[in-house]
């Protein structure tokens, strides 16, 4: 008995253990709310999520609190926390509840501020205020903090030290756009789980383009949009596109969990004006993205300078309604002695001013493919004037500022052309700032002839959704840059950036779990073997002892067999000893195990993950640790009652002991 109830003690104390162990990761959750960690991270102090997801997190309706969260380990006079960097308005948004005892207030200056949890602080024996060293976990840092005061929150929060993020960030390296974790709390649950950790095939659309923003009647563009599949699992969704709601393509997409794929169609039409192109998936998270096209009379686009000296060349540029250059375009330049010239690849050419006077300049595209175009031009004539009748110095201007095209969708760029005149007889190289929205784009490097003139050009790119304001001298236009549009841009934004590259999960659960681990395998598996044996152990003690008591008692049982006692007689005789015998050693084994586990998790002794070991203990476990250790008493008493019964009452009784004392009669007949 004595065995029995000593192994099911070790049993009972290590299952209780892994219980708590299996909780342990929950700490970093505070046991509140949701926590988001990257995929993949093979420990909770290497995981790493954009602090951009907290702000698109706060951004939403249904987000009550974001908490991004930096995690490092230090230690102090022998002692080894977790250090958690917190911004402590956001970690009061999400919980738990704390009560705080402050020493001091906590200021400006050199030192960071942490507060010490109630249960570390008793473990520390540290008084507030205090200035201690933390070393860096995996930079080499040292930080000094100001322990203002403690906090108790009746979370395992209370095993840790809060510091400021910075100083998290500093003693683990991490750059300020990223967090360990990011905790969120939901007034709907179910709605986050369902956003950012659905277990279904997930769709959303997104970098809806239109590879031209300006369409001719009948031309083509190519419209494309990218598919992201953020689920668990692998699906399909049908993308329609559609101009003005008539669709007229359709695609549809299978992708894998946390995948992604780009679908392109070809869009033209013939009627003129502007087209809502969009593209629709539908499902339980339907999104539409949409972009104009305008349909135009196609047109070309020629700067040049109004003004040029006298036996010098006149530079032409042609462009296209869209910014391409437009070759094989005739340019005359109409004195008397008219000098032409076919703009070449770039859709340039150079006309010779021999004559003074105002002269017109003309354009011919007949043969080509720009063929009854209409020509865009800052004025219809050129003036060649003599440089004598000039001031003798160099007078650079702007004369004329052109953008193709004028509309954009994001991510598109704009050409702009720019006109300089020099009106000084002498020449020079001009600097023109062009500017968008107040601010420096570019500087052009223009060389100028006496009273020449000359077209510079730039590319505008990467300008944000909006209307922009583009200036160069006297002169400013403006583009329109149109940004892709969702139902819910802020939702979709999230998706997109961040959907299947995190991981989503409630306090405990097992996610969460699973990015906790530093040596919880070996401490698991540790454990797990002590249990396995002592309740191998058991086992075999209770079937040793049960097989001891019943060998003990063939004698009595091949009596009894002899005068007529039956099997199911001898099975009820031997069953209430071994039921009463089974729970009085096991019902020994669980209180000690009880006693046991509860003073190994009272004494703070065991510590995972830098967090004291909650007692995880539960009715199941031990009801169950109950009825394992009688049911195997039983089987074994049981069994070796059959066995015994299955002989023969001749061959229980021939093992009695003989008697080597003097027999009573020996006078008997029998007697030699």
């Amino acid at each position: 008995m004595v065995v029995v109830a000593l192994s099911v003690m070790i049993f009972t104390a290590t299952t209780s253990v892994l219980v708590g162990l299996k909780d342990a990761p929950a700490a970093f959750a505070a046991s509140e709310g949701y926590v988001i960690t990257s995929v993949g991270a093979p420990t909770i102090f290497s995981s790493r999520v954009d602090m951009d997801m907290a702000s698109a997190l706060e951004e939403m309706e249904n987000i009550t609190g974001v908490s991004p969260e930096v995690f490092a380990f230090s230690s102090w006079d022998g002692h080894s926390f977790v250090v958690r960097g917190v911004d402590f308005d956001r970690l009061g948004s999400v919980g738990p509840e704390m009560a705080t005892d402050m020493a001091v207030e906590p200021a400006g200056g050199p030192l960071g501020y942490a507060l010490l949890g109630a249960r570390l602080a008793d473990k520390m024996g540290l008084e507030p205020p205090s200035t201690i060293p933390l070393a860096g976990s995996y930079s080499a840092v040292v930080e000094l903090v100001l322990v203002a005061g403690t906090f108790s929150s009746g979370s395992q929060l209370d095993d840790e030290m809060l510091v400021t993020a910075d100083v998290a960030r500093r003693l683990t390296g991490m750059p300020e756009d990223q967090a360990s974790i990011i905790r969120v709390a939901s007034s709907e649950p179910a709605w986050l789980e369902s956003l950012l950790a659905p277990e279904s095939a997930r769709f959303t659309i997104y970098d809806f383009s239109v590879s031209r923003s300006q369409l001719g009647p009948g031309e083509e563009c190519s419209v494309s949009v990218s598919v992201r599949n953020w689920g668990g699992s692998a699906g399909s969704v049908e993308v329609a596109f559609a101009d003005g709601g008539a669709v007229f393509a359709e695609e549809e997409v299978s992708l894998n969990s946390s995948s992604a794929t780009s679908v392109s169609v070809q869009f033209s039409s013939s009627v003129l004006g502007a087209h809502n192109i969009t593209a629709t998936v539908s499902g339980d998270f339907p999104v539409s993205l949409s972009q104009s096209v305008d349909v135009v009379e196609p047109y070309l686009v020629a700067s040049f300078p109004t003004t040029a000296m006298l036996d010098s060349y006149l530079d032409v540029r042609i462009v296209t309604y869209s910014g391409e250059p437009a070759p094989g375009v005739v340019v005359t330049l109409s004195d008397s002695s008219p000098s032409s010239d076919v703009t070449d690849e770039a859709g340039t050419c150079a006309l010779y001013a021999d004559e003074a006077g105002t002269f017109p300049v003309l354009f011919d595209a007949s043969g080509t493919e720009f063929e009854g175009m209409s020509m865009r031009a800052p004025a219809p004539e050129v003036e060649v004037v003599d440089p004598s009748s000039y001031p003798s110095s160099f007078l650079p201007s702007v004369t004329a500022l052109e953008l193709s095209p004028d509309s954009i969708r994001e991510g598109e760029s704009v050409t702009v052309l720019v006109t300089v005149e020099n009106g000084g007889s002498l020449p020079g190289v001009a600097e023109v700032d062009v500017m968008v929205d107040a601010e420096v784009l570019c500087t052009l490097q223009v060389s100028l002839g006496p009273v020449g003139g000359a077209v510079a050009s730039c590319e505008l790119e990467t300008l944000a959704p909006g209307t922009h304001t583009v200036q160069a001298g006297d002169f400013s236009a403006s583009v329109e840059v149109a940004s892709w549009y969702a139902d819910d841009p802020d939702l979709v934004e999230l998706v997109v950036r961040y959907g299947g590259s995190s991981t989503l999960s409630s306090a405990g659960s097992l996610p969460i779990y699973q990015a906790a681990k530093i040596s919880e395998g070996n401490i698991a598996l540790t454990l797990f073997a002590l249990g396995a044996i002592a309740a191998l152990l058991a086992t075999m003690a209770i079937v040793s002892v049960f097989s001891k008591e019943v060998r003990d008692m063939r004698k009595r049982l091949g009596i009894l067999r002899a005068l007529g006692a039956t099997r199911g007689y001898i099975r009820r005789l031997v069953f209430p000893q071994a039921l009463g015998a089974a729970l009085v050693g096991s019902l020994v084994g669980i209180a000690s195990g009880l006693a046991a586990t509860s003073a190994l998790v009272g004494s703070g002794a065991f510590v995972v993950f830098g967090h004291v070991l909650e007692f995880g203990l539960s009715a199941w476990l031990v009801v169950s640790t109950l009825a394992g250790a009688v049911a195997i008493s039983l089987v074994s008493a049981l069994v070796s009652s059959e066995l015994a019964v299955r002989e023969t009452a001749i061959s229980s009784m021939g093992e009695f002991p003989e008697d080597d004392g003097p027999l009573e009669d020996s006078s008997g007949p029998f007697r030699e």
